[in-house]
């Protein structure tokens, strides 16, 4: 019988605790000013009268990456948070699919990872779908 998610504890106390919060919080910062910086370049607008078509179709491709670029990191964005609220609640570094404990390796690789390996290459073979016994609903990451 699969625990849920309120069961599963993690084991990271002490110095683990605080090295993963500190690796979170400096992802989360870094984050935050690249998706400012993405968003004052992407949302702002330099055309001239008269500008060649050429000219507004690579502007146009330039910002629409930018945009793209912009919700990729307000997802990653989203993914640092609910780890954040799992270390304080005491659920981080277990499997949202499994809930076995993810490696410290793949922690400190990707410290906003939701899934161990295992399961990681299972959602990869399903085209990136959750078992059908998951309840959680909230993003997981690549």
């Amino acid at each position: 019988m699969r625990k849920s998610r309120s069961q599963a504890k993690t084991v990271f106390t002490g110095e683990l605790m605080t090295e993963f919060r500190e690796l979170l919080l400096r992802e989360r910062s870094s984050l935050v000013r690249q998706i400012k910086s993405l968003s004052d370049a992407s949302l702002t607008s330099s055309r001239q009268a008269g500008e060649e078509l050429a000219d507004v179709g690579s502007d146009d491709f330039i910002r629409e990456t930018e945009l793209y670029l912009l919700s990729e990191e307000g997802r990653r964005l989203a993914l640092i948070n609910l780890a954040l609220e799992s270390l304080a609640a005491g659920t981080y570094g277990i499997c949202v699919d499994c809930d076995k404990p993810i490696a410290l390796g793949r922690l400190r690789a990707k410290p906003y990872a939701r899934l161990c390996i295992d399961c990681k290459v299972v959602r990869e073979k399903n085209d990136g779908a959750a078992p059908d016994d998951r309840d959680d609903d909230s993003p997981v990451e690549d």
